[in-house]
């Protein structure tokens, strides 16, 4: 049987757990949203980063309008994945061949730049720009 000293003290300290729940709830919810959104972005990365790689892959193996083909490769690789929408003009989508003289081959490259919309919002600006470069050998 409890004595009645016990029973007095669980009585003062009634409160004292809900108040420090409320104080540790909002800073492991910001932490755990923070943890959402940085999943969510190196997905995004992850996703733009193989959709230049298709790219690229694309118009390597082709003969003709390289640059067309590398662009519709790489957005049918991220249509409707991650939030990641991808524009065709000059300032976020690049195609270019480099020359490399010291090893006597030609690579192809494509550059892009994706515009992702956060899941949370809280942490980046909408919609956040991510870039990816990927370069391949020509044949």
């Amino acid at each position: 049987m409890k004595s009645i000293k016990s029973i007095k003290k669980l009585k003062n300290e009634s409160g004292q757990s809900l108040v420090e729940f409320a104080l540790v709830v909002p800073i492991l919810l910001v932490f755990i949203l923070g943890i959402l959104e940085f999943g969510w972005l190196l997905n995004a990365k992850i996703t733009l980063t193989s959709a230049a790689r298709e790219g690229v892959r694309a118009a390597v193996v082709s003969t003709v309008s390289r640059d067309t083909r590398a662009f519709n490769a790489a957005n049918e690789a991220v249509t409707g994945v991650s939030g990641i929408t991808l524009i065709n003009d000059s300032a976020h989508y690049n195609y270019y061949e480099e020359e490399d003289t010291v090893n006597n081959i030609r690579n192809a490259v494509v550059e892009i730049k994706g515009n992702v919309e956060p899941i949370i919002g809280l942490f980046v600006d909408n919609p956040f720009v991510i870039n990816s470069r990927a370069v391949m050998r020509i044949e």
